[in-house]
């Protein structure tokens, strides 16, 4: 009975020495697949609609190839583009684009800022992402803070010298010619917008065109403009694949009809735009919204117009010039159709939420 105790030990030896085995086994599995994880990591592209291609990609500013690890490559337009996750993007990069996309500019700013002045980014196609992220961040900061427009300009014309052949050339151009547009500075934005004639893109060169369009508008040339929203609309047909073309250049046509205080005239156009918008154009869908209201509240619908502004606060929280001039106008209409205490919420939101912006000090007399 006294070696009992012994045998107990002498038997659980095998079993501990088994399940040290067996750890050992799982740790040494676990880096193992861990490193065959690592060894197979790609760039993965994610294309307008969510689908996702993994593997070497290179980038220009046409679009990108990719290069699987068995298959063919995939060439993906510009068009179809969403974003990119570059293999060994940094996880701060990753936090810095969350803060952009919900449009926590300053702080995307901050820390974007930092990653390029570090200087430790794991490969060009990533430092050139930050340095396009930087000026992206820097430019929409801009859309509703007139003081930060010329930095935003000087960021987003050095990024473009530096990396012009880089999938993010074109969208930034447009941010560019959109700022260049909102200081005045028409010439230098039409010739900004023009460039997209020279592209082989026909998405692309409609695209520019519209800009072009919305230029001309800025400028009070209201005929010119809508020959050139038209010149999309014909040049667009029924091809699926330019069908965003057509809408841009139908939001263009609407706020021509706006500009001509045609509200009656524009509201179908809207109405058609926002029937055949897919959920990826938010920034469109803003825009279209922000015109209905306009054209609403035009046409003494209080009620109706406060609808479409809050459906441009409630669901595009992230384009901030719309989502500013939306709370402007609701500071005013909520008083209107009797609910004083939400206008004074709106008015709350846009003092917070863009104390830079024109509608912000139109808001307070300046």
């Amino acid at each position: 009975m006294t070696n009992m105790p012994m045998l107990r030990q002498s038997a659980s030896a095998p079993a501990q020495s088994i399940a040290r085995w067996a750890r050992n086994c799982a740790a040494w599995g676990l880096l193992g697949l861990m490193l065959a994880v690592e060894a197979n990591a790609a760039d993965i592209v994610i294309r307008k609609g969510g689908a996702r291609v993994g593997g070497e990609a290179v980038a220009t500013k046409a679009g990108i190839t990719v290069k699987p690890q068995a298959g063919d490559e995939v060439s993906i337009p510009l068009a179809d583009v969403q974003s990119v996750e570059w293999d060994s993007m940094p996880a701060t990069f990753k936090i810095a684009l969350s803060d952009l996309a919900a449009g926590r500019y300053d702080k995307a700013i901050e820390s974007l800022s930092k990653l390029k002045s570090d200087g430790k980014l794991p490969n060009d196609n990533v430092k050139k992402e930050v340095g396009y992220a930087l000026a992206r961040a820097k430019g929409l900061l801009a859309q509703t803070n007139a003081a930060k427009v010329d930095d935003a300009v000087k960021e987003l014309k050095a990024i473009q010298a530096s990396d012009p052949d880089f999938y993010q050339y074109f969208p930034s151009v447009i941010l560019l010619g959109d700022l260049l547009v909102n200081k005045g500075s028409f010439d230098e934005a039409a010739k900004v917008f023009e460039s997209f004639d020279a592209v082989t893109d026909p998405s692309l060169k409609l695209q520019g065109r519209s800009y072009v369009g919305r230029v001309l508008l800025a400028q009070g040339k209201v005929p010119e403009a809508i020959k050139a929203f038209d010149e999309v609309i014909a040049a667009s047909g029924t091809d699926e694949a330019l069908a965003p073309r057509k809408l841009d250049a139908m939001v263009g046509k609407a706020r021509a009809a706006v500009q001509k205080n045609q509200y009656a005239e524009a509201l179908p156009l809207l109405d058609e735009v926002m029937a055949n918008l897919t959920e990826a154009s938010t920034g469109v869908g803003a825009e279209t919204k922000l015109l209905q209201g306009n054209s609403l509240q035009a046409l003494n619908k209080p009620m109706e117009a406060v609808l479409s502004y809050l459906y441009v606060d409630l669901n595009y929280p992230n384009e901030s010039a719309a989502r500013a001039e939306a709370l402007y106008h609701l500071t005013n209409l909520w008083r209107v159709v009797q609910h004083p205490d939400r206008g004074l919420e709106a008015r709350a939101r846009l003092e917070a939420d863009y104390p830079g912006s024109p509608w912000a000090k139109k808001l307070a007399g300046n």
